[in-house]
């Protein structure tokens, strides 16, 4: 499952708190188009970093390609979280980094998506965009702002691969209607200017209207190495931090 979650439609208005559903349309990731997300998986791609692979922190050792580099996962993935010490005064973590506990995989089985092909495309393959490990935090600002962050890491390759097929379907529909049980919520969907150079790095902006109104995210995603960090949350909150969020990734 993605970041901040409170269970349910996203309270629009005055409150402007990333529920499962609006993280769902910003991120446009498998919480709402397969009922999970990408999980830590050392079975599947082997492992946790040791040896000459990585150091205590998950950087590269000197010997090693970067096409070589290993998924980062545990407490090393959660070195790169920001914290609110990062963010300064007036911030409140709201969510534990430990996402390793898999949520309900049925929690979303009332939510779909209609007028947006490449979404449903994306739902088909699934197995594309999960990466081999995951972290993530949130946290509030003031009464009524929330700013959310995931950390991926897989192989560079794939988590490159795997970013581009997502920002492509997330962007390709400039509207699409999402469900939650009867209730419709129409989602359009702006591309940003990229917050960092070179070809792994993406932003786009969200709004979501439902029967009590609207609300704008905007998310930021970027690729550094073995690691994909994901920004998502009020604008103004997203561009004031993610150079932040960007310098705590390990180096290309």
């Amino acid at each position: 499952m993605s970041i901040v979650d409170n269970g349910g439609w996203p309270m629009l208005g005055k409150q402007r708190r990333i529920s499962g559903v609006a993280v769902a349309a910003a991120f446009g990731t498998l919480a709402l188009l397969t009922g999970c997300g990408s999980t830590p998986a050392a079975g599947k791609h082997g492992a946790k970093p040791t040896g000459s692979r990585a150091t205590a922190t998950g950087s590269p050792s000197s010997s090693v390609s970067p096409a070589d580099l290993k998924p980062i996962q545990g407490q090393q993935l959660r070195h790169y979280l920001l914290t609110a010490d990062d963010l300064g005064p007036g911030y409140t973590q709201t969510a534990t980094p430990d996402v390793e506990k898999a949520a309900d995989p049925h929690r979303y089985d009332d939510m779909g998506v209609s007028g947006c092909p490449a979404l449903k495309e994306l739902g088909k393959h699934s197995d594309e965009v999960q990466f081999a490990a995951k972290t993530a935090a949130g946290f509030t600002f003031g009464a009524d702002s929330t700013l959310g962050e995931e950390l991926h890491s897989d192989s560079p390759s794939k988590l490159s691969a795997g970013l581009r097929r997502l920002m492509h379907a997330q962007t390709s529909c400039p509207t699409y209607t999402m469900t939650s049980g009867s209730t419709p919520l129409t989602v359009t969907v702006r591309k940003e200017d990229a917050p960092g150079p070179g070809p792994d790095a993406y932003a786009y902006t969200t709004t979501l209207t439902g029967p009590g109104g609207s609300q704008v995210l905007k998310t930021a995603a970027v690729r550094r190495s073995n690691v994909l960090v994901m920004l998502v949350g009020a604008p103004a909150l997203v561009d004031r931090h993610i150079e932040a969020a960007m310098a705590k990734l390990p180096a290309s």
